[in-house]
């Protein structure tokens, strides 16, 4: 289940994101995660589905979030070191600091 949940590479850059900002407009979330409205939208559903992200609406406004629970904070919190912990992986591999 959980391959199926995070199965594609912008799933986990919306997770890391909606840890950083919180609840975020789905618009401006495409904008900073460089990708279109559609597609975004189409992820957000799967997670949705899956019970990772919630969303609601304000007026014309789609707003989304994490799903305050246990694991899905585990789990965003578990993504964002072992993607920090890459990062610094690959500056010493590469001589780069």
């Amino acid at each position: 289940m959980i391959e199926e949940a995070l199965g594609a590479p912008l799933r986990i850059r919306i997770l890391l994101a909606l840890e950083k900002w919180g609840e975020i407009n789905v618009t401006e979330l495409a904008h900073i995660l460089g990708t279109n409205y559609s597609k975004l939208a189409a992820h957000l559903e799967a997670l949705r589905q899956y019970g990772l992200v919630e969303d609601k609406r304000i007026g014309r406004a789609r707003l989304v979030k994490l799903r305050e629970a246990d694991v899905v904070i585990s789990l965003v919190r578990a993504l964002r070191v072992a993607d920090e912990r890459l990062k610094q992986l690959g500056k010493t591999e590469t001589g780069t600091y």
